[in-house]
């Protein structure tokens, strides 16, 4: 019982499918306390923003994330600039950014920095935490640390693994990159991990939360440093 606690604790319960409705959000909404605790956030598309914070409005301990230049990473900066504020404004006090992964890749570092360093400026003056999603699936590993560094460097509070949406999601691999990121970049260990993509099962969240601890120690392992993106492990949870 207390590792599922401890799992729930740490999920940022999402749903960011094409056809999502007000119902299955409410829905989403309900399920994000439960008998033996809460989940961190509820993570949703920017346009159920405001139905989210309604929905949750009883429990304002559970954050409010969203998506932003989502799923490509190729909106233009007006855009992604533009709506971050509207989300912020909406009500949502985590945003999860993908990371411009495919221009870094090819060399383009310096519009990656800059447009992280302008979501997280939005991020600050509005107190919300910004995760930055890297697609490590879609990076080899010299080029998902070099990432990982340009986000930690301009501002984000989280390095998050993946969107979901690419065939390669979450793996330990990604997670030993990230994590060795962010212990040589902030000395302070404030910087936090989010695994997301294909974490669907108890045995991969508590492999995952195993090597965190090994990294920063069983106290770090909290939902202000870890956080596992998913909706199919809410189910596994309650089954198990």
């Amino acid at each position: 019982m207390l590792m599922k606690a401890k799992i729930l604790s740490l999920m940022d319960l999402t749903s960011l499918n094409e056809d999502d409705t007000p119902e299955r959000i409410r829905s989403l909404c309900a399920k994000a306390v439960q008998p033996i605790g809460k989940v961190a956030a509820v993570c949703v598309y920017p346009h159920f923003v405001a139905l989210t914070k309604q929905e949750l409005a009883a429990h304002p301990d559970i954050a409010i994330a969203t998506v932003v230049n989502f799923p490509s990473g190729q909106e233009s900066s007006e855009q992604v600039l533009a709506d971050t504020r509207q989300v912020l404004a909406d009500g949502a006090n985590e945003i999860d950014l993908v990371f411009p992964y495919r221009d870094f890749a090819a060399g383009n570092q310096q519009t990656a920095a800059e447009l992280t360093a302008a979501v997280a400026k939005l991020c600050r003056e509005a107190n919300a935490k910004l995760k930055v999603i890297l697609e490590t699936g879609e990076l080899d590993a010299a080029t998902a640390r070099a990432a990982a560094d340009c986000a930690l460097a301009n501002g984000a509070d989280f390095l998050k693994t993946s969107t979901g949406k690419t065939p390669h999601g979450a793996s330990p691999e990604a997670a030993e990159i990230l994590l060795a990121a962010i212990a040589e970049a902030d000395k302070s260990s404030s910087a936090g991990i989010k695994l997301s993509g294909g974490v669907r099962d108890i045995a991969a969240a508590e492999g995952y939360i195993r090597q965190a601890e090994a990294a920063f120690g069983a106290d770090w392992v909290n939902p202000a440093h870890f956080r596992i993106g998913a909706s199919a492990l809410l189910d596994a949870l309650l089954a198990a």
